[in-house]
């Protein structure tokens, strides 16, 4: 296998490096057609292609270049598409195959779904689920729990008897934790008889501490509870077990929360842990097995399906032959972010391929959420005996030294496993370059830039415990719009100078959406615009007001509708809007609500309109002939408010697409139904209303592939999420076999039967002394690292670290392998423990107080509106002139003049087409000019001669003849005004006239158009009626509008017949 692996840290150039990798090979003999490269989006393909074009073209490889659109270029997906396509017969599907996209593939699940989950399965689970304590706060639900079996099971191509093993397992190795259930029953019965001595007990005693009557409610509570219905859930019996009442009354509990504490020897407890590990993996094969039967009755297949088919296809032995003769070059981009199927997927292709490039980043792979494995890519880069020294990318293009250097220091520590130079980068961008080569600034940085390394530390001054939400996030905002309000500069992409930095330029990274959304709360209460994708889109004034249209448009009956419209446009008060209906429905006379209002009167002549539009059409019908976004942009935020108008058409358009991939009727009322479907799962994302004036906000993962000048690292207090239950993929192999990635592999799955109750009880003891724990929290540490890295790598000039009086946690755990009680950022000084170089990294430090609540500002009144000018009308696209209606150009009036020659026909070779020295001859004298040197003239020819395939006839006889031509030119124009290349476009007639004009000559009493004519036309008497029947209708239209153009000039035209060394001269 010749794979060379290439590491490209964050900002090192990997794009760069990509596309001198491809051009080399390509130089060196790999064919276009041979190459096979994989990219993480379609984006990143076309720019791939883009920059390799463009280098092959600046090494004059014209051909390589043409042929590139030759090479799969593209995603996994769309190579593994056009391989099935291809390889249709051996895989066992349809050559049409129809692929199931994301979007569709959930719907199409749950269908199946339907099939397989009886009333009797489905109120089993219900039962189970509540019980175990899995839909407590909604916070999880057995569903998804399936959905992701179904999910995991599918992408690692578990089979139905691994899947039946894994079931059995998962339970064996559950009950090994807490040891086999006690033989009794009648446990229920005894914890009500032992509850109610304590109880007794307690209330005959003298303690009356408020710990204690708690203690005591809780108890009666759960007691009475398991009286009516005959059981406890089993976070209840932990409950129980955690009672704590006052000193006096701890001896009364004690026999009780004892008894409970040992509820996981109960047999109930044991079964409903087996009933529901051993159902959920039942339901999961069942709807497997289901959903495969539904998508192969309609000929569909996903993406899953697609990774599993193109992994066995290239098992068949003549697949592999095919492929060996034809793929020279596999180039997989970001391969640490591929899953183990596709990474199986470039296994086998680099064993066919004669050349394998594996390009990307361990230290990037964070989206072990969809599968990637970085144990599996780590071991990929051991068995090639590591990365040589001239694989590494070791520069930074992006950050400014003391960021690099910062990064440097933390995680050469925080990946040791890997080897320094994987890890460090140098610096392109030095503090000062004077007299360093490697530097892109040859002399100091701007002055303007301050201290790339920022410390923000907030303060407040009642209580020793920290304040909640969203204490830390308003004094960011706080904080940030006073640093910009300083004018602190930053260095714009590929410039040198400076500039004040703006609200656009600064991204805030979150560990979740939820507190995206709370930072971006924040920011609007400081006075401050966030650009971030939120949810609620039709909860906006203008999702309302443009529904509320489209709904009337539907059906004029639909009253709240028609006050919406009025309310929303303005025109009406709400009081007015009601007393108008309240006076219309006193007439009791049958009719339709229509208010006198612009709205209703606009809608209301629509309506006709929209009757065979679809919804997106119906949709830019309402937005142009009402001039919704001109409206809508006067309410204030006019950025946020049309991104939002645009994502709602980006919704119609989405709903039209799925209703076509999915053959079923697409309506404007189906896309109003299919919206409310959205708002309801939380889905209708509203525009990110990115601009210079708004904060970026997102979360560390969307910001991947991303950089700003200013980068700010929020969630430094994260907690470490290293939950051994859930679901794990474990190998029975201690060593991972490349050759067979996917094979002896199981899935284990441990539910947590307690919600939020887990902590102290004798499960989670036992779980927390297992080795699951201690894997779970080395990979969480590892994930939580690689995250951090992604973060601060985003970063060009200035780098931010905000904290309060609570510890940055999840600093400390990456800078002290996994210890998060040692604090890194000290708040009163401006040194850090990192070192690079054995030179000590500071930081700029700030302390900001602040106090229990802010004050919230007000968005500046004076700021200004975007203006949106009103549209010009409708305009109605003339038709373009046809050559073939001579009827409507008065071609008839043309005057034919006289036949002058200045010059003999050319003499053309014998092996050469006079029709391709003709179009040489016409490409010449476009091109020729009198200040070209003959050098320069004879190799444009010979291109010409070459391109046309006229190389028989000597380049000086062209030459010649265009030079000929010239001085015919300057004899009779000499003194005149001459342009060349001249375009027109007029209308006659109702068509549209466009063309270019070869030369135009101008004196003051007189204009000639010339055009070259690549014709063989002899001077004889059937010249004249030729040349009308060609160019009559040219001529004429070029005259009407050269006499237009040139007012008081004569005009002409002058064809010109260069092969025969002659022109001709026509008026009107």
């Amino acid at each position: 296998m010749n794979l060379r692996i290439i590491s490209a840290g964050a900002g090192s150039g990997k794009t760069y490096r990509l596309t001198q990798e491809l051009t080399q090979l390509l130089g060196s003999g790999v064919r276009p057609s041979g190459v096979i490269a994989t990219t993480f989006t379609n984006k990143a393909a076309a720019e791939l292609q883009e920059r390799v074009r463009v280098k092959l073209l600046e090494k004059g490889m014209p051909d390589a270049a043409d042929e590139l659109s030759n090479a799969l270029i593209g995603t996994v997906h769309s190579m593994g598409v056009k391989l099935l396509q291809r390889f249709a017969f051996e895989a066992g599907v349809s050559p049409e195959v129809a692929i199931i996209v994301e979007e569709d593939q959930q719907d199409l699940f749950n269908r199946s779904l339907t099939t397989v989950l009886t009333q009797e399965k489905t109120l089993a689970m219900e039962a189970l689920s509540e019980k175990l304590g899995l839909a407590k706060d909604n916070k999880g639900d057995w569903r998804s729990t399936l959905k992701e079996l179904t999910e995991l099971a599918r992408s690692h191509d578990f089979s139905i008897a691994v899947l039946r093993q894994s079931k059995e397992r998962s339970f064996q190795e559950f009950q090994a934790l807490i040891g086999p259930p006690a033989a009794q029953h009648g446990q229920e019965q005894q914890l009500i008889t032992l509850a109610q001595q304590a109880i007794a007990a307690i209330e005959q005693g003298p303690d009356e501490t408020k710990a204690t009557q708690q203690a005591v409610q809780t108890l009666k509570g759960l007691i009475r509870q398991l009286e009516v219905q005959g059981y406890l859930l089993w976070h209840e019996w932990a409950k129980i077990a955690k009672l704590k009442p006052g000193a006096k009354s701890k001896e009364a509990l004690e026999e009780v929360t004892a008894f409970a504490e040992k509820h996981y020897e109960h047999p109930a407890f044991h079964e409903d842990i087996q009933q529901f590990i051993e159902q959920l993996f039942e339901l999961g094969i069942a709807a497997i097995e289901e959903y495969a039967r539904y998508k192969k009755q309609r000929g569909l297949i996903d993406y899953t399906d697609m990774e599993t088919l193109v992994n066995r296809l290239l098992g068949h032995p003549k697949v592999r032959e095919v492929l060996q003769a034809e793929i020279d070059l596999l180039m997989v981009d970001e391969f640490q972010d591929t899953s183990p199927i596709q990474l199986e997927i470039f296994l086998k292709l680099s064993r066919i391929a004669k050349h394998s490039i594996w390009v990307g980043d361990p230290k990037q792979s964070i989206y072990g959420f969809r599968g990637a494995d970085p144990e599996l890519m780590q071991a990929i880069i051991q068995a090639q005996g590591g990365i040589r020294p001239a694989d590494i990318q070791s520069y930074s293009w992006r950050s400014r030294a003391l960021i690099v250097h910062t990064t440097n220091a933390i995680f050469t520590k925080a990946f040791d496993n890997l080897p320094a130079s994987q890890v460090a980068l140098k610096p392109k961008r030095c503090k000062d370059g004077s007299g360093h080569s490697d530097c892109l600034n040859k002399g100091p940085e701007p002055e303007a830039l301050s201290h790339p390394i920022i410390h923000w530390h907030f303060e407040h001054d009642w209580g020793k415990r920290p304040p909640g939400k969203p204490w830390m996030e308003d004094c960011l905002a706080d904080t940030l719009k006073r640093w910009l309000e300083r004018t602190p500069h930053i260095q714009p992409k590929g410039g040198q100078g400076t500039r004040p930095a703006r609200p656009g330029d600064v991204a805030i990274l979150c560990k979740s959406n939820y507190n995206c959304e709370a930072v971006a709360s924040a920011l609007h209460r400081a006075g401050l615009k966030a650009a971030i994708s939120r949810t609620g889109l039709l909860k906006t004034a203008e999702a309302r007001y443009i529904l509320a249209c489209l709904r009337y448009l539907i059906s004029p009956y639909d009253a709240l509708s028609v006050a919406e419209t009025m309310v929303l446009s303005g025109s009406h008060r709400i009081e007015e809007v009601l007393s108008e209906r309240l006076a219309f429905l006193e007439q009791e006379d049958g009719k339709i609500w229509s208010p006198d209002a612009a709205v209703t009167r606009q809608l209301n002549a629509l309506r006709g309109q929209t009757g065979e539009l679809s919804s997106a059409e119906t949709l830019d019908l309402l937005l142009e002939e009402l001039q919704l976004r001109r409206e809508i942009s006067r309410w204030g935020s006019p950025r946020q408010r049309l991104a939002n108008v645009d994502a709602l058409r980006q919704y119609a358009l989405q709903y039209e697409s799925g209703c076509d991939r999915m053959h079923t009727a697409a309506s404007t009322g189906g896309f109003l139904l299919w919206l409310a479907a959205l708002a309801q799962n939380g889905q209708d994302k509203q525009g990110s209303g990115e601009g210079p004036d708004a904060v970026n906000v997102l979360t560390y993962h969307k910001s991947k592939g991303l950089e700003w000048p200013v980068v700010i690292c929020h969630d430094l207090e994260n907690k470490l999420r290293a939950d051994a239950w859930g679901f794990d993929i474990l190998s029975d192999d201690e060593a991972i076999d490349l050759g067979h990635i996917l094979s002896n592999r199981w899935l284990r799955y441990w539910p947590n039967p307690y919600a939020d109750q887990y902590r102290k009880t004798f499960w989670h003891e036992q779980l927390l002394a297992h080795p699951a724990s201690e894997r779970a929290k080395t990979k969480a540490l590892a994930e939580e690292a690689r995250v951090l890295y992604v973060g601060i790598t985003r970063a060009r000039d200035y780098l931010i670290f905000p904290t309060r009086q609570a510890p940055a946690k999840w600093l400390n755990r990456v800078w002290h392998k996994g210890q998060e009680d040692y604090p890194v950022l000290e708040p009163h000084t401006e040194e850090t423990p990192w070192m690079w170089e054995k030179t000590y990294i500071n930081k700029e430090t700030e302390v900001f107080p602040y106090p229990r609540s802010f004050t919230h500002a007000e968005t500046e009144a004076a700021q200004a509106s975007a203006y949106l000018s009103p549209p010009a009308g409708k305009m109605k696209a003339p038709l373009p002139f046809a050559w073939g209606l001579q009827d409507r150009v008065p071609a008839a009036g043309l005057k034919i003049g006289s036949h002058t020659r200045y010059a003999p026909p050319l003499a053309v070779a014998e092996g050469d087409d006079r029709r391709a020295a003709g179009l040489v001859m016409q490409r010449l004298l476009l091109a020729s000019s009198p200040a070209y040197s003959t050098e320069e003239q004879l190799l444009m020819v010979k291109g010409l001669q070459s391109r046309f395939e006229a190389e028989q006839t000597g380049g000086a006889t062209f030459l010649r003849q265009a030079a000929a031509w010239q001085q015919q030119e300057h004899h009779h124009f000499n003194g005149w005004q001459a342009q060349r290349f001249y375009p027109i476009c007029f209308d006659f007639k109702g068509r549209q006239f466009k063309t270019t004009w070869d030369a135009v000559y101008q004196s003051q009493e007189e204009a000639v158009i010339v055009k070259h004519l690549q014709a063989d036309l002899p001077a004889d008497a059937s010249l004249n009626n030729q040349l009308l029947r060609q160019e009559g209708a040219w001529c004429a239209l070029s005259l009407i509008y050269a006499q237009q153009l040139f007012q008081g000039c004569r005009t002409k035209v002058w064809l010109h017949l260069p092969l025969q060394g002659y022109f001709v001269e026509l008026t009107a």
